[in-house]
Order: C-alpha cells, then sequence, then structure tokens
C-alpha cells in the first residue's frame, strides 16, 4: 500500500509541474556581442536575426519545449533546415560549484563561472544530425555525453521551437525546471567551420560576405552574438551587462592556435532565485 501511495504521489507531483512555464526577455538592439560586433555583408544576415528578444521554457510532462525568439523571420535559402542561427542552451541542474562543466562548446569561445557549472546543453543547428554528430566526435568527444540533440525543431516567423525529451537530459518527470539555471547563447552557423569550431561562423577584426566584425582575427574572442543576462527580464541595463561579461578576453594572433586565449567568463540566468 504505502509503495501504491508513493507512485500516486511522485504521478501527482509531476502532474502539477507539467505545464510550469518559465519567460525571458532580451532587451532590443544588443546582438552586439561585447558591444563591437557587426553583421556580415551578405543581405542573407538580416539586421536583427541574431537579436534575442524572448524565450520560453515548458514543462510538457516527459518533454522540455524550448522557445527562442529574435529580431527578425528565420530564413530559408541554403541551410539543410533554415540558414544561419545556432543556439546553445547551457543547462545547470543543481547549482553547485564546480559540479559540472565550465568548459562550452568548441568554437563558442567563453567559459561558464564555476558558480554556474553545467551539466547539459542543448544544441540547436540548421545542419543534418549525422553532420552534427560527425563535427562533435571530431571536435567535442570528451563532453559528447552532455550535448543534447533536441528531439524535435521547428523554425517559423521570428522563432525557434525546441523539444527535448527528458530522458535525454537524464532528468526525472517531476523534474522543477524553475529551479534551473539557464545559459541561452545565439551564435551564426556555418557548414565550413574552422578546425575546432563546432559548426559555429567565427566572428573576425573586419566583417565581409560570411564574417562577422568587430572582434579579432586571432581566436580568443567569444563568437557569441547575443545572449539573456542577469535577471532576464529585458530592462536597458542588461544591454551593458552583456557586453561587460562578453568583453573579458585576450587574444593570440594566430586564429589557429587556442594556447594563448583568455576567454570571458559568463554566468547564467536562475529564473527561480
Amino acid at each position: 500500500m504505502k509503495k501504491v501511495l508513493l507512485i500516486m504521489l511522485v504521478m501527482s507531483i509531476s502532474l502539477l509541474l507539467a505545464g510550469t512555464k518559465i519567460e525571458l526577455s532580451d532587451p532590443k538592439g544588443d546582438d552586439k556581442g561585447p558591444g563591437t560586433y557587426t553583421y556580415p555583408t551578405n543581405p542573407i544576415y538580416v539586421p536583427g536575426s541574431f537579436d534575442l528578444t524572448s524565450a520560453t521554457i515548458e514543462d510538457k510532462g516527459d518533454e522540455i519545449e524550448f522557445v527562442v525568439k529574435f529580431n527578425a523571420p528565420v530564413s530559408f535559402n541554403w541551410g539543410d533546415y533554415w540558414d544561419v542561427h545556432q543556439i546553445q542552451i547551457y543547462l545547470d541542474f543543481d547549482h553547485v560549484m564546480n559540479s559540472g562543466w565550465t568548459e562550452t562548446i568548441p568554437g563558442t569561445q567563453v567559459m561558464v563561472d564555476p558558480e554556474n557549472a553545467w551539466e547539459k546543453v542543448v544544441f540547436i543547428d540548421p545542419h543534418t544530425v549525422p553532420k552534427i554528430n560527425g563535427e562533435i566526435d571530431m571536435k567535442a568527444a570528451h563532453m559528447k555525453n552532455d550535448i543534447v540533440l533536441p528531439a524535435k525543431n521547428k523554425p517559423v516567423g521570428k522563432s525557434i521551437k525546441s523539444t527535448v525529451k527528458k530522458v535525454d537530459l537524464g532528468v526525472a518527470e517531476d523534474v522543477d525546471i524553475t529551479q534551473w539555471g539557464y545559459g541561452i547563447l545565439m551564435l551564426s552557423a556555418t557548414g565550413f567551420p574552422g578546425d575546432w569550431c563546432v559548426l559555429m561562423r567565427r566572428v573576425n577584426e573586419y566583417e565581409g560576405d560570411h564574417r562577422y566584425g568587430g572582434g579579432s582575427d586571432g581566436s580568443g574572442d567569444p563568437n557569441v552574438i547575443d545572449m539573456f543576462v542577469d535577471n532576464a527580464d529585458g530592462s536597458e541595463d542588461e544591454i551593458q551587462i552583456q557586453y561587460d561579461m562578453l568583453d573579458d578576453w585576450e587574444s593570440g594572433m594566430d586564429p589557429e592556435d587556442t594556447s594563448e586565449n583568455k576567454l570571458t567568463t559568463i554566468k547564467l540566468v536562475y529564473p527561480g532565485k
């Protein structure tokens, strides 16, 4: 009888948590990384394409749905599923210092504060699953088990909706997603990345047809164009918080040598704290 009651209690908690929804906001016009980045000159990079505006995270029972919105429509010209957006969502389940990764996916070029060490990252990219997995195997095999691909991606309008199975995240159905930390980063995807980049486009010193400008021709600058920071309430002060957070980096001169870099450190957003 006690076992039956326990099962019923767990099921009740799971049903109560299903439908839990988190809403995050980001100020418009801060799609400049540390404040200096400029878009490539090719018209496929529509102004506002990488400008995050909001995100929702919703418990769907055995899945979690992420909807990330930005300031221009998704385009479908030559990508496998869409053109140029790459979104990374770092998840800190326990908010315990050094309990997970502080390194990010190779090519992102940021570190995560040890107090926000993450357990899983959801990798949202327009390439095919075999291509993504091949890149991960070559460049991020050491963290492969903690990089999670969505079960389904649906780009529509100015948003991408991604559904992730809880079993793939290694969490229970009755988990409380309001207690997690979230690092939602916007990058640009490319099918022809550098040798140490997992399908992300690098930022250079000067912009070009398919090159971001305002960074470094070395490899120390973050390849993050926009991100949610602080309380993620969309207030104007979050623009400068982002710029400062992404600006503490130093780069060597060789674009293929990452050993001389000092990477900037980011913090995650904790909606329930």
